[in-house]
């Protein structure tokens, strides 16, 4: 996979909020490496085992926004494996 810089809002625009990239909230795949999919306009976590799935905060905030979220993805069973914890 290349690494890219993404382009992103400024830090100020999701203050307060959850936020994939500048505050994650405390979901269990929180550490796992982004991943920006242009395909599906949306950012998505790569488990250990090399499988994209969709970041809860990114979800969230297309949720917040009106936007849709596609929540296709070839999943492995790694992003329900636990309950994701919407804490601060």
């Amino acid at each position: 996979m290349k690494n890219v810089t993404l382009i992103t809002h400024d830090e100020s625009a999701c203050r307060g909020q959850y936020c994939c990239i500048h505050n994650p909230s405390n979901h269990h795949m929180r550490d796992w490496p982004l991943n920006w999919r242009q395909d599906k306009n949306q950012m998505e976590r790569i488990c250990p085992h090399g499988i994209g799935h969709p970041d809860p905060d990114d979800a969230a905030h297309k949720e917040r926004i009106g936007q849709g979220f596609l929540n296709i993805h070839s999943c492995d069973g790694c992003c329900g494996k636990q309950e994701n914890k919407h804490d601060m």
